[in-house]
């Protein structure tokens, strides 16, 4: 008798053991950033910093003009150039993490291939309660554009922090553009940008 009490509590220790394994979040769940949910054409406001995302376009190649040079930039999927205002809320700060969480879980990084061009996410610091303009671009396959979300934070590095999840309603396959070009602008609005 005393050997089955022996045996059933070593399968009811196992059987707590492999339920906390199951339903216990890894540590990265654990100090993840908070995600704040918004859509595309709203203002997300995080405690940190406030965006909102104004136009999307979508294109098979970029045409960046700068110092009197055009590059065009070729992509084995679809570029997708967002721009968008945001503003710090309490203290000054540079927004620095964006992905584009596609339908499929995948995430895809802001792309570096524009870094040097004025208003660019991280680029620009954000004054509390001065919107500024920001543009992103990424490098996504085309099946990942509908049903995707775009994640902007402070830093892809800080563990708690709030995080924009913005749903992006308005973007479609159908809505690809054979070129976006993209030009040096003013003061107020640091680039300019013409869809063919």
């Amino acid at each position: 008798m005393g050997a089955i009490k022996g045996l059933a509590g070593v399968l009811l220790a196992a059987a707590m053991l492999y339920g906390m394994q199951r339903t216990t979040p890894l540590y990265s769940d654990i100090i993840s950033p908070v995600p704040v949910a918004g859509r595309q054409g709203e203002r997300v406001d995080t405690s940190a910093f406030a965006i909102g995302v104004a136009d999307v376009h979508l294109a098979r190649e970029v045409m960046a003009s700068s110092f009197g040079r055009t590059r065009t930039y070729t992509t084995s999927g679809v570029w997708v150039i967002i721009e968008a205002a945001a503003a710090a809320k309490q203290e000054s700060l540079s927004l620095t993490s964006a992905k584009w969480l596609g339908p499929n879980g995948v995430r895809h990084a802001l792309s570096q291939r524009f870094s040097a061009m004025s208003g660019m996410l991280g680029s620009e610091r954000l004054e509390p309660g001065i919107p500024r303009p920001m543009l992103m671009a990424f490098e996504v396959p085309e099946s990942q554009l509908s049903g995707a979300t775009l994640l902007i934070a402070r830093s892809a590095l800080t563990p708690l922090a709030e995080e924009a999840w913005i749903e992006m309603t308005d973007v479609r396959a159908q809505d690809i553009r054979p070129a976006v070009t993209l030009g040096r602008g003013n003061r107020s609005q640091p680039w300019t940008l013409e869809a063919e």
